[in-house]
């Protein structure tokens, strides 16, 4: 993009990048990009970016990184009640109810 158009990728491209990867179950490759972009250091990946890649976690069976994508994701939108309803989802899926327990407390708060 940079070398054959003379365009900087903006966040827009980025989030477009980690959503096709989240889309295509390249979830290592998509956590990749998260963690080089540079946008990072200005602690600029959004609530959809972590959405993607919890998604993607959710459908692939990895609760690990949802967790993780889960808690960033929050940590920007504390209110964003999709991010909650999918983890909630992934912990039913995966039959966590001690997580689901957790979740519902961190929910009150």
């Amino acid at each position: 993009m940079v070398s054959d158009f003379g365009l900087d990728p903006t966040l827009e491209h980025y989030s477009c990048l980690i959503d096709l990867l989240c889309r295509a179950g390249e979830l290592d490759k998509a956590w990749k990009v998260v963690n080089e972009m540079p946008f990072k250091a200005n602690g600029r990946c959004t609530v959809s970016m972590w959405g993607s890649l919890l998604r993607a976690c959710y459908e692939c069976g990895n609760v690990d990184l949802a967790k993780l994508a889960a808690q960033r994701a929050l940590e920007l939108d504390c209110r964003n009640e999709g991010i909650y309803v999918l983890l909630s989802n992934m912990y039913v899926k995966y039959g966590m109810w001690n997580e689901i327990e957790q979740l519902r407390e961190e929910m009150k708060e």
